[in-house]
């Protein structure tokens, strides 16, 4: 006979050893990670920092508690800072513009505030249009509810891989505190956990940012964008969108967090992006904002959430060649090449990671380099090992993929799959379940079962890619499934989920026929 405690004592044992296999969670951070070089000017709250570099200019940055004079003593080499300029006005913000350096050179610089003095740290002006760059590409390193604000020990580890990068510059995708409150004092504590790791990226390469949706405060009623801006030393303050040109490259820095238009690109910003592409010569064209356009977690929360001005976004970038669109919001990896521009999710930082049918889900930055020529993409994880490579252009078949919803899901009748294309196909086709070809794709079939597409792209060479997709359909009116939580602990992978669930079955199943023999 089987005794129903047994069974239970079983069910609870699995349910304790299995379970954990499907958390993702960040590790414990370390409030004493960070080794600080000593800074000899009293009262230095941050800095310094280098900004706004261009060919022959640049902004160096630093912040006293008291109110001081400000210099910025530099030369060719660390041992002869033979040049300088200096500031009378007794301040505790310090900007100091260098101007009239020599193009792509690396000049050594530091503070000094009522005659004392900054370590020496450098930088290298930009090169000309036609060299090659590396930028660096980071987002979503906000801390989770259990360790906030104290900042992830990922995001220290993978600044400190950026810093050996040596990067030109570097931009951050959003989402660099857990939230944005009603105390100021609160604030300020969260942001200086932020910018005293930044800034030890800063004292050597100019950091741009997005704004994110924990940066905002927006659940407060209002946003906050004051915080966001003072992080970080942008064109064009104190708008929270922007652009500027970087030796061949026109960068642009979009607000999907905007009051009353999160979520969204339009309006008079949108009315400026147009402008702004229209204005615009250089050969490439890098746009990133926080929210992505093909969201893999966040779907129907990001810049999806109006497919009409999504399309509209789609077909302003393949309009003006833009090159790369890269965002961050869903904590993971990924891309996406649709008609031409790349789509990149980096938000790897060191918030807690999600899983999706994409994968991706890894700490990471993205490495960038790029010329007029060629764009390497290379995702570099948290061993500084590559994970991920692409390159422009770009000569293989046509790439074929899914979003909305994943392959191997369950779908309403009536739902029509987003299928996209590397490149615009000379000719592409859809057949369900063998059924005769059509030239675009059409909804699920009606009948309760397994329904495969089948999608077939030919490109300008004649070569012809095949995927496909299997899908169970079930009757009823279509709806759009949205993922909104953000987990604040880590994530539950429902795959491995389902998985252990299979295990344990067949152990129960094992262990009821070993007791039936005895």
């Amino acid at each position: 006979m089987i005794r129903i405690p047994k069974i239970i004592a079983l069910c609870f044992l699995f349910l304790f050893v299995i379970s954990p296999l499907a958390y993702t969670g960040n590790t414990s951070p370390s409030e004493e990670r960070l080794e600080f070089l000593p800074a000899d000017i009293p009262g230095l709250t941050r800095g310094p920092t280098v900004n706004l570099v261009t060919n022959h200019s640049a902004l160096i940055f630093w912040r006293t508690v008291d109110l001081t004079n400000s210099s910025v003593e530099y030369g060719f080499t660390d041992s002869n800072l033979n040049m300088s300029v200096n500031r009378s006005m007794l301040v505790n913000d310090h900007r100091v513009n260098l101007t009239s350096l020599q193009i792509n050179t690396l000049y050594y610089y530091r503070a000094v505030s009522n005659g004392s003095s900054s370590p020496i740290y450098n930088f290298r002006t930009a090169p000309n249009d036609s060299s090659d760059i590396k930028m660096i590409v980071v987002g979503d390193n906000r801390p989770d509810q259990s360790f906030a604000p104290v900042q992830p020990s990922e995001f220290e580890d993978l600044i400190d891989l950026i810093i050996l990068e040596q990067p030109h510059l570097v931009v951050m995708t959003g989402d660099y505190v857990l939230e944005v409150g009603t105390v100021h004092a609160t604030n300020l504590d969260a942001w200086a956990r932020f910018t005293d790791i930044t800034d030890l990226l800063g004292h050597y390469a100019p950091i741009y940012g997005v704004i994110g949706n924990h940066d905002t405060g927006a659940w407060t009623g209002s946003v906050k964008s004051e915080y966001f801006l003072d992080a970080f030393e942008m064109y064009n303050e104190p708008s929270t969108y922007s652009s500027f040109d970087y030796a061949g490259i026109h960068i642009v820095l979009l607000d999907s967090e905007e009051q009353g238009l999160d979520q969204r690109i339009t309006g008079t910003q949108y009315d400026w992006l147009v402008n702004d592409l229209n204005s615009t010569e250089q050969p490439l064209k890098f746009v990133f904002a926080h929210r992505p356009l093909y969201p893999c977690r966040h779907i129907g929360t990001s810049l999806d959430s109006n497919q009409t001005e999504r399309e509209r976004l789609q077909q302003l970038f393949e309009q003006h060649n833009v090159t790369l669109f890269a965002a961050g919001h869903d904590h993971l990896f990924n891309r996406l090449t649709v008609n031409g521009v790349v789509n990149i999710i980096s938000g790897g930082g060191g918030a807690p990671l999600y899983q999706t049918p994409w994968g991706g889900t890894y700490y990471h930055y993205l490495r960038i380099d790029a010329s007029p020529r060629q764009v390497n993409f290379t995702t570099i994880g948290l061993d500084g090992v590559p994970v991920d490579e692409y390159q422009l252009p770009y000569d293989g078949p046509i790439e074929i993929e899914i979003r909305g919803f994943a392959n191997a899901t369950t779908q309403r009748s009536g739902t029509i799959p987003e299928i996209y294309f590397s490149e615009i196909p000379v000719e592409k086709y859809f057949s369900w379940d063998n059924d005769p070809n059509t030239t675009s794709a059409t909804a699920f079939p009606d009948t309760a079962a397994f329904h495969v597409l089948d999608v077939y792209a030919e490109n300008e060479d004649g070569v012809t890619s095949h995927e496909k997709f299997v899908f169970y359909s079930i009757a009823g009116t279509t709806t759009t499934t949205t993922t909104t939580t953000e987990t604040t602990n880590g994530t539950f992978d429902i795959t491995l989920v389902f998985m252990g669930i299979g295990i344990g079955a067949v152990v129960v199943i094992v262990v009821l026929v070993f007791w039936r023999k005895r």
